[in-house]
């Protein structure tokens, strides 16, 4: 008898042989069977069907163990530590083997080999999806505190700017002057800090995008509109070409933002006098806008940097370094990108690319 065809008579026999191994020591004794076993099941199927392949000459299947990746996942979900994931595969070997022996057959060294790659495929696809899973869990809780932590500061900062302002309106706090400048300065710049975590989280956490449609033409008009005021106090000229008025499907409040980021920090960083161009176009099913600025260009090893969160092009300018993070994460929520063109001595073209349509 095959071992293939000993191991498929058993298979029964080396998932009781794993289960009184597994429970108590890698799991907790009070785990359902149906949880515990999980996709280990198929898992055996498996190891059977790849050593019938090589015991009976048939095509070899190249790829990795398809349940493992998914067993991964469902560990984390019900709270197993990672080396216990790795260990139970162990465990898994360890039964073939001693049903192997009851059965009256030796393993070879050839069908060890076979079995022990086997579970090595096993362990790296679970112990990949294990933690690519964890990870971002671990991102999603961090996104939430963060969110949790911003949404209650809006309270009280509102009450403070509220409060500013009527002071300074009936004359309790003087109109001029460094020290009123400076709470001003400090107040608005809490706020917009609070507002654009607040975005960032949301956008990290994955939630489902809020699609309507709109026009390039309406999109361009906002965000140029809402920069305005920024621009004419710099000195700095406005210009922009929608030279099609064509629909998207786009969570507008996301592209807003993200449009909106791109053209402010354009404006924050191009020298007075400069000029800032706003172009939108579509070619194929995608819309692309590009923002080219007058900033005189990056220095070396800024294109690769200018997502990071924190990340700014000049220490001296305010701000927090999240803008256009939060802009890259709205590009990536909509399946688009986003990439910088630098032109030295002239300054950069940052262009947002999106899809016309969500996907089918």
């Amino acid at each position: 008898m095959h071992l293939h065809e000993l191991l498929a008579e058993r298979r029964d026999e080396v998932m009781r042989r794993w289960r009184a191994n597994a429970s108590g020591t890698l799991a907790p004794d009070s785990m359902p069977s149906v949880e515990l076993l999980d996709h280990l099941p198929q898992f055996l199927e498996e190891i059977i069907a790849t050593l019938q392949r090589d015991e009976c000459d048939l095509p070899a299947e190249s790829g990795p163990i398809s349940t493992a990746a998914d067993h991964g996942e469902q560990r984390l979900r019900l709270g197993f530590s990672l080396d216990s994931v790795v260990r139970e595969y162990g465990v898994m070997r360890d039964a073939i083997i001693a049903t192997a022996r009851d059965g009256g057959i030796t393993m070879t060294f050839h069908q060890l080999q076979i079995v022990h790659d086997c579970v090595i495929t096993g362990i790296a696809d679970a112990v990949s999806q294990y933690s690519r899973q964890r990870d971002a869990e671990l991102a999603r809780h961090a996104n939430e505190h963060f969110a949790f932590i911003a949404h209650e500061l809006r309270n009280p900062l509102a009450s403070a700017m509220t409060a500013f302002a009527l002071m300074k309106e009936k004359g309790q706090i003087p109109s001029e002057g460094r020290a009123p400048a400076a709470l001003e300065r400090g107040l608005r710049r809490t706020s917009d800090l609070i507002d654009q975590t607040l975005m960032a989280a949301r956008v990290a956490s994955g939630i489902e995008l809020r699609r309507e449609i709109t026009t390039l033409s309406a999109l361009v008009a906002d965000v140029e509109l809402g920069s305005t005021s920024e621009a004419d106090a710099k000195g700095i000229e406005l210009r922009s070409s929608v030279p099609t008025d064509a629909s998207v499907e786009v969570d507008v409040r996301l592209v807003r933002s993200a449009m909106g980021n791109l053209v402010r920090n354009a404006v924050k960083y191009s020298h007075a006098g400069a000029t800032v161009e706003i172009r939108a176009s579509v070619t194929g099913q995608h819309a692309i806008v590009e923002i080219e600025d007058g900033c005189g260009g990056l220095a070396p090893g800024m294109v690769e940097r200018a997502f990071t969160p924190f990340v700014r092009f000049d220490a001296s300018e305010g701000g927090f370094g999240l803008g256009l993070a939060i802009a890259k994460q709205a590009a990536d929520a909509h399946g688009g990108s986003i990439r910088i063109q630098n032109l030295p001595g002239r300054g950069c073209i940052f262009a947002l690319e999106l899809p016309l349509q969500a996907p089918a």
